[in-house]
């Protein structure tokens, strides 16, 4: 997969936070940088700049002079500090580098408080793909995940107001709120011809980031759901547990984990892999390359890791090792590839403004930089097609020779749930009527062959049933099948 990506997580889902994209929830912008902004695992890394400077004399004399011409010769009254911020973003903007951002003194300060404060909003990471906001991942069972949010979709507007033009954090504000409000969004998504539109209502966010339980055969599951700071100590606590109860064999789950802290990243990795083992290169600039290798003996038991697009940053680092150690298989779709470091940086003067840039960038161990290409599974599961359909109209009734996507997703849906229509190209026929209403005579509803909305909510119902039932996760299972053939 190749994005380019100017990403926000729009989520974070700890306050202390995560991210790995630069993650938010749309929610609040700020915590969006945590992990993103530092992936070397130090909270805050703030570094002067030092007194020394690299502009010449005719470097400062053009600025000074373009900044006097607007401050003396523009028609309105400029404001200073606006300028100024403007031009220490345009420098920024110049590196073509979206993991690299001013935030003025405004935006660290809601940043500093959203780390410790709780969380609301629809709970998805987003990024800028094409000058267009784009998901990287839902965070699981967050307000964006039931709503029908997807990896990949492009959100153009949001309760109207579009976002075209806007840069990433002030399209973020648009779409952050407090709990119980609603964010009509308008959705771009592969394989629509036409926009579709989720209505998603803010909510506060589950903190907890490591879930586990014990499958069939003794297969041990834990699933990661971002890389925060106690998420290692948390998942040897689960992993202990599941040992204790005879675990046979492990499956991690880090699908639509947007990432986290390098060093948790590490920590976590550590015990599983033999002794001696490379788990990632960070490399500066100058080819100059820092090695975290492994300390641990190893785990005796085969392991299976989960990923799929919405996989970024710390949970590639983390696939990319069992990979390439031989130690495990990937199972799922390629990750989101996401492959720099980033360090805060104080602007230098004592206004609470910081810089974060990317300083180097992490390699596997074989050396493969997987930025904007991501790594590909051992074994590639595509999920049913009902897992990325949009959610169905509520507001107009679909019916015979009715045409768009809506009636593209009414088909899928219903032969997601048994009811085939035969065609799932958006054209409502008369085999799509008789699936339709085959559906309602079989689930007490009135027969009409119309979808309204008593009719979509009970076919959405049930697939968001569908969607939960673990038999169904056609990625889940392979991973199940794998480690019961080894």
């Amino acid at each position: 997969m190749v994005l380019k990506r100017r990403t926000v997580i729009l989520l974070i889902i700890l306050s202390m936070i995560i991210g790995a994209a630069l993650s938010i929830a749309i929610v609040n912008w700020s915590n969006s940088i945590f992990l993103e902004l530092d992936e070397t695992g130090q909270e805050v890394l703030q570094e002067e700049t030092g007194n020394a400077t690299s502009f010449t004399d005719t470097d400062l004399k053009k600025m000074s002079t373009v900044f006097e011409i607007i401050e003396n010769a523009y028609y309105k009254e400029m404001d200073k500090t606006e300028v100024i911020d403007g031009a220490i973003r345009g420098m920024l903007a110049s590196l073509d580098d979206p993991y690299s951002v001013y935030f003025d003194a405004e935006q660290s300060k809601m940043f500093r408080e959203a780390v410790n404060s709780s969380i609301s909003g629809i709970g998805a990471e987003v990024t800028m793909e094409d000058n267009k906001v784009t998901v990287v991942s839902p965070i699981k069972d967050s307000p964006a995940d039931e709503a029908g949010i997807r990896a990949k979709d492009q959100i153009i507007s949001v309760n109207g107001e579009s976002l075209e033009g806007l840069s990433l954090n002030d399209a973020v504000l648009k779409i952050r709120g407090p709990k119980g409000t609603q964010a009509k969004l308008k959705i771009l998504r592969a394989g629509f011809n036409e926009p579709i539109e989720i209505i998603v209502v803010r909510n506060k966010i589950d903190l907890e980031t490591v879930q586990s339980e014990m499958l069939e055969n003794n297969i041990g599951y834990i699933e990661i759901k971002q890389f925060a700071e106690q998420t290692a100590e948390r998942f040897y606590e689960d992993l202990e547990q599941l040992e204790s109860d005879g675990m046979a064999s492990l499956i991690i789950d880090v699908r639509n984990n947007p990432g986290g802290y390098l060093n948790v990243a590490i920590d976590l990795l550590d015990p599983l892999l033999e002794k001696g083992s490379v788990l990632v290169y960070e490399e500066d600039r100058e080819g100059n390359r820092k090695e975290h290798i492994t300390k641990s003996d190893g785990k005796p038991y085969s392991i299976v890791i989960l990923t799929n697009s919405g996989s970024a940053s710390a949970s590639e680092i983390l696939a990319g090792a069992i990979i390439e150690a031989e130690n495990g298989t990937v199972v799922g779709e390629t990750t989101f590839g996401k492959g720099t470091v980033q360090k805060t940086f104080s602007s230098g003067v004592d206004d609470g403004s910081e810089l974060k840039v990317t300083v180097a960038k992490w390699l596997t161990s074989s050396g493969a930089f997987i930025h904007e290409v991501g790594i590909e599974p051992d074994y590639k599961v595509e999920q049913p097609a009902f897992f990325t359909v949009a959610p169905l109209p509520k507001d107009k009734v679909l019916a015979l020779e009715s045409v768009g996507e809506s009636v593209k997703t009414l088909q899928i849906m219903l032969e997601g749930l048994g009811f085939n229509s035969e065609r799932t190209d958006g054209f409502f026929d008369v085999k799509t009527e008789a699936a339709l209403k085959n559906f309602q005579g079989k689930n007490g509803l009135l027969v009409t062959g119309k979808l309204d909305e008593t009719t979509a909510n009970e076919i959405e119902k049930q697939i968001i049933d569908k969607f939960r039932d673990p038999k169904n996760d056609s990625q889940l299972q392979k991973a199940i099948e794998v480690l019961s053939e080894s």
